[in-house]
C-alpha cells in the first residue's frame, strides 16, 4: 500500500488547462507546477512500496482532500448554502494522472476510487492512498455486483432483511 501526503492542493477543472496556440490545449502553469511537486512528493515519500506495485492488478486510490474551509461562515444568514461550492471532482482526472505518472502504473489498473473531503485551515493538502484489491472485488457483472450488494446488506441488517426483485435490492 502506498500512503502518501500532499501538502497543496490542486487547481480545480477551471484551471488545470488552456487552450494552445493553433489548436488544442495543454496543462495550465497551475496544473504543471501541481503535478511536478506533487510526482516528487510521491516518489520521494512513497519509498519501497513502489516495489510491491504490479502491472495487470486492480487498485484502489483512495484521495483524501483536506480544504482550509468547506462551509460557509455566513450561513444561514448571508449565505445561501452551508457548505462551500468546492467540487472534489472536478480535480480527480489531474490527481488521478499524476500519481499514474508518478507510479510508472497506467491508471486503467484504477477500479475503485474514493474521494472524500475534508477540511483542515492549518493543512490543506491531500492524502493519496493506493492499494491492491482482488479480482473478485472489481470488474463484476451488474448480476454479481448485486448479488455481493445484497451480501453485504444481510451481513449488516441481518439475513433475509432484504430481496432482491428484478435486480432491485428491496428491504423487507
Amino acid at each position: 500500500m502506498i500512503h502518501v501526503w500532499i501538502p497543496f492542493l490542486p487547481p480545480s477543472s477551471n484551471n488545470i488547462y488552456i487552450k494552445r496556440p493553433g489548436g488544442g490545449r495543454m496543462l495550465s502553469q497551475k496544473a504543471r507546477t501541481f503535478k511536478v511537486r506533487a510526482m516528487q512528493t510521491i516518489q520521494k515519500e512513497g519509498g519501497v512500496a513502489f516495489l510491491n506495485l504490479k502491472e495487470g492488478v486492480p487498485y484502489e486510490m483512495r484521495l483524501s482532500v483536506f480544504f482550509e474551509a468547506v462551509e460557509n461562515k455566513g450561513y444561514p444568514d448571508k449565505a445561501k448554502t452551508k457548505f462551500k461550492r468546492i467540487d472534489i471532482g472536478n480535480r480527480l482526472k489531474l490527481i488521478e494522472d499524476t500519481v499514474s505518472d508518478a507510479l510508472s502504473l497506467d491508471d486503467c489498473h484504477n477500479f475503485r476510487i474514493i474521494l472524500e473531503k475534508h477540511c483542515d485551515p492549518k493543512n490543506p493538502g491531500l492524502y493519496i492512498d493506493v492499494k491492491e484489491v482482488t479480482d473478485n472485488e472489481v470488474g463484476l457483472t451488474k448480476e454479481q455486483f448485486d448479488e455481493r450488494h445484497r451480501l453485504r446488506h444481510d451481513q449488516r441488517h441481518g439475513a433475509g432483511a432484504a430481496a432482491l426483485h428484478d435486480g432491485v435490492l428491496l428491504a423487507r
